[in-house]
């Protein structure tokens, strides 16, 4: 291991290219595709010099290792969860960030567990952070408040995300005639002993699931920014 190998990507300076083949942001570009494609564990340094057509040896120039390169990749994709320029207002442009974070995760899910696993140091989610910040601050929050609201606001679109992504991964299998025979089994046990959850668990089989995840969405993230409307000094 090298002396740098470790550190963030975000704590040392870029190194200017000497490749006219490759440049990091053509790097980072390639390994957000394949990420794409196949989530973390299909992404190598061999896997992006490959579909680059270039040695791996030629990839550590620019970037040191493999986590360096999720670095650069989750930092990548941050930059499509930015702010609406239109939006009027704390409430709602808070509310248009929060819904571009949860479209940029639906559409990188492997982002999900990366934000556990990688630093968030890199310059697009220094900026997201600061427009949270600025927009909670002007709503009147200051301090350790302004902290937790807009890290209730961030835990509020990872949760949702996991949950909707969780469902659809059962509803895909739910395809499959011998898994609804025995989900069907399954449900009718539950409802014998928590008729509540039976009763929610078959209405979920009926479900237009892209117009329920949107509605269930909209009514944690209204709830919290009604919160935070009642908890913001006067």
């Amino acid at each position: 291991m090298s002396a740098e190998e470790g550190i963030s990507v975000w704590l040392r300076p870029e190194r200017p290219p000497r490749d006219r083949r490759l440049s990091r942001e053509r790097i980072v570009a390639c390994a957000v595709e394949i990420l794409d494609a196949e989530g973390h564990r299909g992404l190598s340094m061999r896997r992006v010099a490959a579909a680059l057509e270039v040695t791996a040896g030629s990839l550590y120039w620019y970037v040191a290792t493999k986590d360096e390169l999720l670095e650069l990749a989750l930092d990548a994709v941050l930059a499509e969860a930015g702010p609406d320029p239109g939006a009027a207002g704390w409430r709602e442009a808070l509310g248009a960030l929060a819904r571009g974070r949860r479209a940029m995760l639906l559409r990188h899910p492997w982002v999900l567990s990366q934000l556990a696993a990688q630093p968030n140091m890199g310059p697009n989610a220094l900026a997201l952070t600061e427009t949270g910040l600025a927009l909670l601050a002007s709503a009147g929050f200051a301090g350790a408040d302004l902290d937790a609201a807009l890290a209730a606001v961030n835990d509020h679109v990872t949760g949702a995300v996991m949950a909707e992504t969780s469902w659809r991964a059962m509803a895909g299998r739910a395809g499959s005639e011998r898994w609804r025979a025995r989900m069907d089994d399954f449900v009718r046990g539950v409802a014998e002993r928590h008729p509540l959850l039976g009763e929610r668990m078959a209405a979920a089989g009926e479900t237009d699931l892209d117009r329920e995840c949107e509605r269930r969405f909209a009514f944690g993230l209204d709830t919290l920014l009604d919160g935070l409307e009642k908890r913001r000094p006067v």
